[in-house]
């Protein structure tokens, strides 16, 4: 959908600029035209440098520069800003339309276009007012820095309705944000390390790399949240749909082990399980104790861990049974 998006944005744009080279205009109306393509042109620049991995991913320097712009001046908050000039676009785009009397005289397609125009509006409009009464609402009962430059933070729900809470599952993520905190009120996607159903409490692991995450330390207790989820697919479309029989081999880099530790705590018991830890400091292994733990109370859990990265002859020696023919989940 992603894909689509993109595609669909950018061929909007082009035969936007066709447009401008076969019909010649003048006035509000080439004015607002004029306006929309170059607001358009430059949302779409922005995402691809910013949103996308096209040229980052490609050229190195190029990529360089855009974290050093990202840390500086084009914080998320700001992206969202600019995101949200396409709204601007939109209007200008319907004013130059209107604007345009010989093809406003044609009832049909004025008709059409009127309508067309309403129901977008209308359903863009419903889709914000019920992602919004969707969001859950909790506060901060807990949070402390677990070392590695993260913070363990526990919220609790206040108001959830009950079949939300059993859409919950391991490896999961939810999106959240703090409506009374400035530049924090956008939000932001984290998979969850623990979720508890009983006392309606979810544990969050956040390390302070961006602008919003640096801040997470700094939020008192009792701080209220939103949150818009769960969502994800690890555990009910992928795991339960392998064999029970074949061990699951777990490999997660720095904090990518968040999502997977929520799926070890569901199915040590359960399974056969190699979960392998690596990270660039010993420091970031914040969760450490929790694993070998867990590794010496379940027989059938099997931990490793490796600073720096890992290469193909210690993969070996970890993983006793054939590589092939196991379940892989990084």
């Amino acid at each position: 959908m992603y894909f689509v998006h993109g595609l669909l944005g950018i061929g909007a744009i082009i035969l936007a600029y066709v447009h401008t080279l076969m019909n010649l205009s003048s006035g509000l109306i080439k004015l607002t035209g004029d306006y929309a393509l170059w607001i358009l042109i430059g949302t779409a620049a922005y995402s691809i440098l910013f949103l996308s991995g096209w040229i980052t991913d490609r050229v190195h320097w190029v990529k360089l520069i855009v974290r050093f712009l990202e840390l500086h001046i084009f914080k998320h908050e700001t992206s969202v800003w600019i995101h949200r000039l396409n709204l601007i676009a939109t209007i200008f785009v319907f004013i130059h339309v209107l604007l345009i009397s010989y093809i406003m005289q044609i009832n049909s397609f004025a008709i059409i276009f009127y309508l067309y125009s309403f129901i977008t509006f209308l359903s863009y409009s419903c889709f914000l007012v019920s992602k919004y009464l969707r969001f859950s609402k909790a506060n901060v009962i807990e949070i402390r820095n677990i070392g590695g430059n993260m913070a363990q933070m526990i919220l609790e729900f206040s108001k959830i309705k009950i079949s939300r809470l059993k859409q919950y599952q391991p490896g999961d993520y939810v999106f959240i944000s703090f409506p009374n905190l400035e530049k924090m009120k956008e939000m932001h996607p984290f998979s969850f390390v623990d979720f508890d159903f009983k006392n309606r409490r979810i544990v969050l692991a956040i390390r302070g790399d961006g602008d919003f995450s640096r801040q997470v330390s700094k939020i008192e207790i009792g701080e209220k949240v939103l949150i818009d989820g769960p969502y994800g697919t690890l555990n009910k479309q992928i795991i339960e749909q392998t064999n029970a029989k074949q061990p699951l081999i777990m490999l997660a880099g720095g904090t990518g082990v968040v999502p997977l530790i929520s799926l070890v705590l569901e199915y040590s018991q359960k399974r056969e399980i190699y979960f392998i830890w690596t990270v660039s400091r010993e420091d970031q292994l914040v969760y450490r104790e929790m694993l070998l733990q867990l590794s010496k109370n379940q027989k059938n859990f099997h931990y490793f861990e490796s600073i720096h990265r890992l290469n193909s002859e210690k993969l070996l020696n970890i993983l006793k049974t054939p590589i092939l023919e196991n379940s892989y989940y990084l």
